[in-house]
């Protein structure tokens, strides 16, 4: 008997008409968990165009394992996650258990010496891993819990699972996009309760972040910190934001109020994208959007 309740809506849903789930060993399918939310989008390798978006949102869920239950749930009743014939599958987990390490000076038996300066890590409910991440001579070492970890592989038993962390699809992403003539440049990604933030100069990337939230007086507290900290000018420097920031929060008035220009981000260039996609804002999905570049 199941006795696990439902703790998620689909909060919206996107199938271009010309998609179908037969098509599958054409397409890349890409899965972005995180403590709030669980997304996944397709993409058609050979026509390289996004064509279905699923966006499910956690309700009253609080722990790893109850993240892995719901992502069971889902699967039930998601078709796209039912379909095993992917040509790759990869999935990115959002948290604040990552550290980057210069690729020169890293070295796999010491992983988790290395995530361990950073993080609180229990060798019994983490799973450690690494990819290297691209555009960087750099390593992103990333734990994710083991019952997320398993219960995403036992989703998709008969493919080859790829785990990233999504800082690493952020950097791609925002590297690849950036004009690195422009001077020092600060992104935010925003999530609800945390916002990963980026800065980005001609040299590359120099600061890379996740801090939790819990109001927007704590989110500007943040980024004003990490501003003076990079040497940055809130009256000179224009921010870049993505993710669950709509133009009428109160993360965006406060982030208005004390810096001179905030815009918001483009969808990542070099993909194309269904009509379908047109009603949505450019700067949401990012996250999952970006796992395109995660080759």
């Amino acid at each position: 008997m199941n006795t696990i309740n439902t703790h998620f809506r689909l909060s919206y849903q996107i199938q271009d008409e010309a998609f179908k789930l037969s098509q599958a060993g054409n397409c890349n399918l890409y899965v972005a968990i995180s403590s709030r939310a669980m997304r996944l989008a397709v993409a058609d390798v050979e026509r390289n165009k996004f064509v279905a978006l699923e966006d499910y949102e956690l309700i009253t869920v609080f722990t790893p394992l109850q993240i892995a239950e719901q992502l069971r749930l889902i699967a039930d009743q998601s078709p796209i996650l039912q379909e095993q014939r992917w040509l790759d599958v990869r999935i990115s987990v959002s948290n604040q258990f990552f550290t980057l390490v210069p690729e020169t000076l890293f070295d796999p038996t010491h992983q988790e010496d290395y995530l361990r300066l950073h993080s609180n890590l229990d060798p019994q409910q983490h799973v450690i891993l690494y990819n290297r991440t691209f555009g960087l001579d750099a390593v992103n070492i990333f734990a994710i819990d083991g019952v997320i970890y398993r219960m995403a592989q036992s989703v998709f038993p008969e493919r080859t699972v790829q785990f990233t962390h999504q800082t690493s699809s952020l950097i791609k992403s925002v590297l690849h996009q950036t004009d690195r003539n422009a001077g020092r440049v600060m992104h935010l990604f925003v999530e609800r309760n945390y916002v990963t933030v980026l800065v980005v100069d001609e040299n590359g990337l120099q600061f890379c972040n996740v801090f939790h939230y819990l109001s927007p007086e704590d989110f500007i507290y943040f980024v004003i910190f990490v501003m003076q900290e990079q040497k940055m000018n809130p009256e000179q420097e224009t921010i870049t934001a993505w993710g669950d920031i709509t133009p009428d929060s109160s993360l965006f008035n406060m982030l208005k109020k004390y810096i001179r220009q905030v815009k918001f981000g483009k969808r990542p260039a070099d993909v194309g994208y269904s009509y379908k996609f047109d009603d949505l804002f450019d700067h949401r999905y990012f996250e999952l959007f970006s796992l395109h570049f995660c080759e």
